[in-house]
């Protein structure tokens, strides 16, 4: 198999300071024109980040959207996806150690449902700007929502977050895998990250062979770093930088250099 595959996280990676760069757009072209494949992988529900794509003309052969547990063909049709169980998202939410967060998104293929969200919460600001479905609910209609791929929280501080990880990996880790991400805290199906994601890509696309580049900023980016002998920005924080193969100014130099 001849051609490349590269993954770029989006926010902090590709999508820096509120834009995607015209050379970082004109590289992702050439990347394409030359048979090579190019996508996302992203912390994000599809909602809240195809309208990004939209607003800076981006076509992507692939998005992975929550951590891994939602993969979209181009054409936005879902290829894989994984789901938290509803009594554990109910448990989730009466735990103490996340009561501070500013809201519960529970995050499917085609809408977010929020419950118990206050006034600071990055969700609500998101939707006033990108308008994407969103729909407000009581945390006793969990059990009615449909699928549900990801559960997000946001903290006062990254320290909360790290706190609230770390009791939910450690209660319900059997089931969910919490990641931190700065102030917030992504919760999947155990068994799912950004690397799987990438995996599961691989072998759905039959692109097995196929030499994969990744690249990312924070820490829930690290799986697939690691995993790919991935790149970082050199916006990232040192301990990213620390586990990358190389920093480069940005998503385009990576794919140029290539």
């Amino acid at each position: 198999m001849s051609f490349k595959v590269a993954a770029s996280d989006f926010d902090g990676t590709l999508y820096r300071n509120e834009k995607i760069s015209a050379a970082d757009l004109a590289a992702i072209k050439n990347w394409q024109a030359a048979g090579n494949k190019f996508g996302i992988v992203t912390g994000r529900a599809y909602v809240m980040l195809i309208k990004h794509l939209q607003d800076f003309a981006l076509d992507v052969d692939f998005i992975i959207c929550d951590n891994g547990a939602v993969i979209y063909g181009g054409d936005g049709r879902i290829i894989f996806e994984s789901e938290l169980p509803k009594n554990f998202l109910c448990a989730i939410v009466d735990e103490p150690c996340v009561q501070e967060t500013f809201h519960f998104a529970f995050e499917a293929a085609d809408k977010i449902f929020c419950a118990r969200v206050k006034e600071s919460s990055w969700v609500l600001r998101e939707k006033n700007r990108w308008d994407f479905p969103l729909t407000i609910v009581d945390a006793a209609q969990i059990d009615s929502l449909p699928k549900i791929n990801q559960l997000a929280l946001d903290f006062p501080s990254p320290d909360a977050a790290q706190f609230a990880t770390d009791i939910l990996n450690e209660k319900f880790g059997d089931v969910i895998h919490a990641q931190k991400n700065t102030h917030s805290v992504d919760i999947v199906t155990a068994g799912i990250n950004k690397a799987q994601g990438v995996e599961n890509l691989l072998e759905l696309m039959n692109w097995r062979g196929a030499k994969i580049f990744v690249i990312g900023d924070e820490s829930n980016d690290l799986p697939m770093i690691k995993k790919f002998g991935g790149y970082t920005v050199n916006t990232a924080k040192d301990f990213v930088k620390g586990q990358a193969s190389a920093v480069v100014e940005s998503v385009g130099a990576m794919l140029n250099a290539q």
